[in-house]
C-alpha cells in the first residue's frame, strides 16, 4: 500500500510538471496581467500562453536603455548579454520570468516577455530534488565503503582477543 501512494505521488507531481499551464492565455494587456514593465507605443504582435511579443519602431540601443532605466530599482533582475539578445531574468517572486530584447532587427527591435508558469516552478522543483537525492544516494555508497574499509583496516577489541 505504501509504494502504492508513493507511485500516486510521483505520478501527481510529474503530471503537473509536465503539463501546460492554461491560467490567462489572450490577455490584452501583458503590464497588468504579468505585472511586467511595457515600454509605451510598441505593436502587439502575439500573444501566448505564457510569452507575448510586442514590436518597437525603434533600435535595439533605445528599448534596452528604457528597460534598464526603468528596471534600474529592481534588485532582483539578472541582466544576461547573449548572441541574439539581451534577456532579463527575474530572481525574485514578480509573476513575469523574463524580459527578452532581441537585437540585429535594425529600427525595429521585438520584446518578449514570458510569464511564470506552474510547469517551470514543478520543473524546477523536481530537478532539485533529483539532484539532492542523487547526491544523499552518492554519500550513502561512499559511507558504506568507508565503514567496510574500517572494517577490515580497525578489526574491534573482540576479534584481536580471540586471535591471541
Amino acid at each position: 500500500m505504501k509504494i502504492a501512494t508513493y507511485v500516486i505521488f510521483v505520478g501527481l507531481m510529474l503530471g503537473l510538471a509536465l503539463s501546460p499551464d492554461q491560467g490567462c492565455a489572450n490577455a490584452p494587456l501583458p503590464d497588468k496581467q504579468w505585472e511586467a514593465p511595457v515600454m509605451p507605443g510598441g505593436t502587439l504582435v502575439k500573444t501566448e500562453d505564457t510569452a507575448v511579443y510586442i514590436d518597437y519602431e525603434m533600435p535595439y540601443e533605445k528599448v534596452l536603455a528604457w528597460y534598464k532605466q526603468v528596471l534600474k530599482d529592481y534588485k532582483d533582475g539578472k541582466y544576461r548579454d547573449w548572441t541574439d539578445q539581451m534577456y532579463i531574468e527575474d530572481q525574485g517572486g514578480a509573476k513575469w520570468h523574463s524580459i527578452g530584447i532581441f537585437k540585429g532587427g535594425g529600427d525595429k527591435t521585438r520584446v518578449k516577455i514570458v510569464k511564470d508558469n506552474l510547469t517551470w516552478v514543478f520543473s524546477t522543483l523536481l530537478i532539485r530534488f533529483a539532484g539532492v537525492f542523487v547526491v544523499l544516494c552518492i554519500l550513502w555508497i561512499l559511507l558504506n565503503i568507508s565503514g567496510a574499509a574500517m572494517k577490515k583496516f580497525f578489526p574491534s577489541e573482540e576479534v584481536k582477543a580471540k586471535a591471541h
